[in-house]
């Protein structure tokens, strides 16, 4: 008697074309041309260990019809590109780039998909050598195509290996995007979409362009990042924290700044005083927590409680709209960074984070405690009174870029509050008054006054009133 014997396989293969839905339902457009931006950075860096970028070049360019990112970083050999560089997901035996941005190998293909249905690589690497360990290759997928085939590779069209490039010959990687999902070239083709991109580039690789990279959009003239900066003076000196964390069997290196900035220049006869009150202040503009990962920006002016507003500092409140904080943590593996996927937020559970959060809420702490301070000198200052040394030195110490700050402190300095005089029940002597009125009203009344500020205008019409209705 013949006993069968039973198919045990299940089949858990993946769909492609869910795969492809799903891969790019995670991410939104701007975050996906960003992670086209973090490969080349990647690659800059392989070559610059140093981290002087100096020289190299991403360059971004969108037409009606196509999308298209170029670099000189190095090129990707064919070997990489066979092997690794294409696959879903990093492989365990890819050693990549130390202090890299890419981690999780999924970034380049997702962003591709995201933004088109066809796309062309092409690209010229140099070997360590510089002789005939070099190569070059180009690839053509359409991607509805590739996606019926059961196969889950890609075809080189050309390829050389084992070839040796001229020597002004300048290597990196070319890809073009072309058949773009008809949501994605309206937004491309949308002036406001693009300069919310250029903004996302030089806030998110601000970085890496301090550092020499220069990143163009559509244009001839590189993206100007902005320099993080803070107030520092004799009288009140940002905190600077530098420590370590040991985590998944590596190390992570931390630097923590924080403070204040000095406050928007303000028209002094019309615009509300920079005292504090939260009904003048609204916007918080760019005030928050900025943290960093390998140098690329992974959280923007955050105010929520997971860098430690409300908990346990105070809640967000527009008396803390000049208070900025930057955290920079590097690794050189990447996998030891607490951020998600996409790289647009922290990853909570991470102990590297939850260690780097309690320096950020206790840091918190102290700078808000100066803040509110400062704005009880201010309530408590007559309008004759000299402006105390603390309020001078927020008023008025200009900012300063965040690498010329080399002491260590745990604390922010500031002077001790004076004591508080003494009260009595009586009227106060002084009463401030501030209110806003159209500009050219303003002026018609200035000028029938003959005052020349807002203060003196404001002081005229009170002792008008007064000795008409009152005296």
């Amino acid at each position: 008697m013949v006993t069968s014997i039973p198919d045990t396989t299940v089949n858990a293969g993946a769909e492609k074309r869910f795969f492809i839905e799903m891969l790019t339902k995670d991410i939104e457009l701007l975050p996906a041309i960003v992670d086209l931006v973090d490969n080349s950075v990647d690659g800059a860096r392989g070559l610059h260990p140093d981290g002087d970028l100096d020289g190299q070049w991403v360059k971004i360019k969108v037409k009606d019809d196509s999308f298209t990112i170029s670099d000189n970083s190095g090129g990707i050999s064919v070997d990489i590109a066979r092997h690794y560089a294409f696959r879903f997901g990093r492989s365990k035996d890819f050693t990549g780039v130390k202090r890299s941005v890419g981690q999780f190998g999924v970034g380049m293909k997702r962003a591709i998909f995201k933004i088109g249905q066809a796309f062309t690589v092409k690209s010229a690497h140099r070997g360590e050598t510089g002789g005939s360990d070099s190569s070059r290759f180009d690839m053509s997928v359409d991607v509805e195509e590739w996606a019926v085939q059961e196969a889950w590779t890609f075809e080189f069209g050309n390829v050389q290996e084992g070839i040796t490039l001229a020597a002004g010959e300048e290597t990196g990687t070319t890809i073009t995007i072309t058949k773009l999902h008809p949501s994605v070239q309206d937004d491309l083709n949308d002036p406001s979409v693009a300069q919310l991109l250029r903004t996302e580039l030089r806030v998110r690789h601000q970085e890496s362009i301090q550092s020499g990279l220069k990143l163009y959009l559509n244009s001839e003239t590189p993206l100007v990042a902005s320099r993080p900066s803070l107030q520092a003076s004799a009288v009140v000196r940002p905190v600077y924290k530098q420590f370590q964390v040991e985590a998944l069997g590596g190390t992570v290196d931390v630097k923590l700044y924080a403070g204040t900035v000095a406050p928007p220049k303000r028209d002094k006869d019309t615009d509300p005083e920079d005292d504090g009150r939260a009904e003048n202040f609204q916007d918080p503009g760019d005030a928050g927590w900025y943290l960093f990962c390998n140098d690329r920006l992974l959280l923007v002016a955050d105010r929520t409680p997971i860098t430690g507003w409300g908990n346990p500092a105070a809640a967000y409140h527009p008396q803390y709209r000049l208070f900025r904080g930057f955290v920079y943590l590097s690794a050189d593996d990447a996998s030891l960074l607490p951020w998600n996927t996409t790289k647009t937020a922290v990853d909570r559970d991470s102990p590297v984070f939850r260690a780097v959060q309690s320096e950020m809420k206790t840091t918190l702490v102290a700078v808000q405690a100066v803040i509110n301070r400062a704005k009880q000198v201010r309530a408590r200052l007559d309008e004759e009174e000299t402006k105390p040394e603390i309020l001078v030195a927020l008023d008025e110490t200009p900012d300063q870029p965040i690498s010329s700050l080399t002491t260590v402190s745990s604390q922010m300095l500031a002077p001790a509050s004076p004591p508080p005089k003494p009260h009595t029940p009586a009227t106060p002597k002084i009463q401030r008054i501030q209110y806003t009125v159209e500009r050219d009203r303003y002026k018609e009344v200035a000028e029938a006054l003959g005052a020349s500020s807002g203060s003196e205008v404001g002081r005229l019409t009170f002792d008008y009133f007064y000795d008409q209705e009152i005296d």
